[in-house]
């Protein structure tokens, strides 16, 4: 019979080990694999929801209408005015704050957004629409008007009704807007083309310092552009809200 060297395994006991190291190898793997699933799931469903919430038809903060189902709102507007032969005007509204508050005291912005929100559905016609394109910027249908001066008053009143002072958690607010906007339908013009031009209306706004301002073409030049300062307008410090 022979024995085995002192030191040495014997071959069961070598396949015992092997057999151990395999095993462990693959739950490693294994583990591996689960870990790699599951982070995908999140990665997916977090994909998911963000598309969720980009093509959502309203915003679930204000209720309002997103810019996806403002677009559709407005094709139909525009081709009400065709047919009718009259008007309908874009409005793109942005908030800012006229008095820097602490940190530690500003009051909650979600709240601010959605007072605000409803305050400019209040400034408009019944059959007008106002919808939510980011953060602290709404756009509004001004919708089956004769002439571009309703637009205007319609600007006038919005701007009007949102300088008004705001009590938010026992501190007071005093937030305006800045109005950018272009009355069409223009020939040919598309309801997204509109809708960027009241846009860059409201960026040629800020640089010339005018609280409203309107373009005649969608091909939006400075010389095109048609400023409106309001006399009654106070000069304040002006800061973005955060």
């Amino acid at each position: 019979m022979q024995t085995t060297p002192a030191g040495s395994a014997s071959v069961p006991e070598v396949l015992s080990l092997q057999l151990i190291i395999g095993w462990m190898g693959l739950f490693i793997a294994a583990g591996f694999g689960v870990a790699g699933l599951l982070r995908w799931s999140y990665s997916q469903d977090l994909a998911r929801r963000k598309q969720d919430g980009a093509l959502s038809a309203y915003d679930g903060l204000t209720g309002l209408p997103t810019q996806r189902l403002f677009l559709v709102l407005l094709k139909q507007a525009m081709s009400r005015a065709e047919t009718t032969k009259r008007h309908v005007a874009v409005l793109v509204c942005t908030l800012e704050q006229f008095r820097p508050l602490p940190t530690s005291t500003a009051p909650s912005m979600t709240l601010v957004v959605r007072v605000q929100a409803a305050r400019i559905k209040s400034a408009l016609r019944p059959h007008d629409v106002v919808a939510r394109l980011d953060q602290y910027t709404f756009a509004v249908i001004v919708d089956n008007i004769e002439s571009p001066n309703e637009a205007q008053l319609v600007a006038e009143k919005i701007q009007k009704t949102m300088a008004l002072p705001l009590l938010i958690e026992g501190q007071e607010l005093l937030i305006s807007c800045r109005i950018g906007g272009i009355v069409g339908p223009q020939p040919g013009a598309k309801a997204e083309s509109l809708l960027d031009a009241a846009s860059q209306a409201l960026s040629d706004s800020q640089r010339a310092d005018t609280s409203i301002a309107f373009v005649s073409d969608p091909a939006i030049t400075t010389s095109s552009l048609l400023s409106l300062t309001y006399a009654d307008r106070q000069p304040r410090a002006m800061i973005s809200m955060k």
